[in-house]
């Protein structure tokens, strides 16, 4: 295989970036699981697509949770991964990649 076939179906280049502002309650209406202590990533379970409140791109079903602004959380438990959530201020940023 040449290299540039290989590239264009590295991961990396499936990789998907939002923003997502909290609601009036501080919530982003995604639900998130998975997480390190039940040896998973942690990935994007229900989102409420009337209720999210997107500032650019949007989040599917299943797409597993790389980085909250800027840092990385794979191999976090999802109680750390929801902490970083509750501690962030204005639209989270999120970065995340189909399985």
């Amino acid at each position: 295989m040449s290299k540039v076939v290989q590239k264009k179906n590295h991961w990396t280049t499936k990789v998907n970036e939002c923003a997502i502002s909290k609601d009036a309650r501080g919530e982003l209406n995604v639900q998130l699981l998975g997480g390190a202590e039940n040896g998973e990533f942690a990935y994007i379970g229900h989102v409420n697509g009337n209720a999210v409140q997107y500032r650019h791109g949007k989040v599917s079903e299943g797409e597993l949770l790389l980085e909250v602004e800027t840092l990385s959380v794979s191999g976090l438990p999802l109680y750390d991964v929801l902490t970083v959530i509750k501690n962030c201020k204005g639209p989270i940023r999120l970065k995340t990649v189909r399985q």
